[in-house]
């Protein structure tokens, strides 16, 4: 393992809140030989812009398999150098930006254990148009092993005008979190925050018999109650915060896709790493990390 650290500034006090980016080694060597379309630029320009806005740190981490292979003459230089020469003029702005070379085959478990006493760890995407791997493959695992609450970063359109902070919630102890976080975002981001809350039909037993209606029990206006608190919550914690609440009938995970289509971040709530919990994170922010139409952050 090979760090390198920037002197310590002001925003590199102990008490400053610590970003971390996984950076693809082969995506910023001057041999590359094609374009990667998983590139990290886009994740990397979204935490610089999230670090100058809150003053957080940075720590550029890449996780390379068997670095020897590529350079034995000095693979700790080989490997550290694209990540200098990222962090070099990012540290000339002021940042305070620190790099790290992890020697591990395992990356969706190497980067988050880099990440364990960071507020948020910042990944691309992982998606190669035209192949037949399954879009998020990699930032699923990621986010499933994570320690923090961890940003997933596509390639978006720059031209697409992106506005307003979309959050899905459910009532969960995590989902409190990630309405928290969403709210926080919008109002820090002077946007509006859209709190998107669903409902599926539930057939209802008419007799002992437990035969059941075929016409199924409404849930519209329970829902519209629930969404309301969220609302409220939100409204507590920033009182000039714009906030509407989007009530549908039907899967949460879609609902929520077609609400970030346009938005400029998305907000899902997922389990923690004990148990089934750290190899599942949930129907509905596995398939809205699948199918991101926006930065999407899933909240711790």
């Amino acid at each position: 393992m090979t760090d390198s650290s920037a002197p310590q500034t002001d925003a590199a006090a102990p008490s400053s809140p610590l970003i971390v980016v996984g950076i693809r080694p082969d995506t910023t060597r001057p041999d590359t030989a094609r374009p990667d379309p998983a590139e990290p630029r886009p994740a990397l320009a979204w935490a610089v812009e999230r670090a100058r806005a809150t003053g957080a740190a940075l720590k550029l981490v890449a996780v390379v398999d068997d670095p020897k292979a590529h350079a034995p003459e000095d693979p700790d230089a080989h490997a550290i150098a694209p990540l200098e020469a990222l962090a070099i003029p990012l540290r000339a702005t002021g940042l305070a930006v620190t790099v790290e070379v992890i020697d591990d085959r395992h990356v969706d478990r190497a980067l988050p254990d880099a990440a364990t006493d960071a507020a948020l760890l910042v990944i691309g995407t992982d998606h190669v148009p035209g192949s037949r791997r399954e879009r998020g493959h990699l930032s699923r695992h990621l986010v499933s092993h994570a320690h923090c609450s961890v940003a997933v970063v596509p390639d978006l359109d720059e031209a697409q005008r992106r506005e307003g902070v979309v959050v899905g919630v459910d009532g969960s102890e995590v989902s409190h979190r990630a309405l928290a976080f969403a709210a926080d975002e919008a109002a820090r981001l002077r946007e509006t925050l859209t709190i998107v809350s669903t409902w599926m039909p539930v057939p209802v037993s008419l007799d002992v018999n437990m035969t059941y209606d075929p016409m199924p029990y409404d849930l519209q206006a329970p829902t519209e109650a629930f969404a309301q608190t969220a609302v409220d919550e939100a409204r507590t914690r920033h009182p000039d915060l714009d906030v509407r609440a989007l009530v549908a009938e039907g899967e949460a995970a879609t609902a929520i896709t077609d609400a970030s289509t346009s938005a400029r971040l998305t907000v899902v709530g997922t389990h923690g790493r004990s148990g089934l919990a750290r190899l599942l994170l949930g129907s509905t922010s596995t398939a809205v990390l699948e199918n991101a139409t926006a930065v999407t952050v899933a909240v711790r």
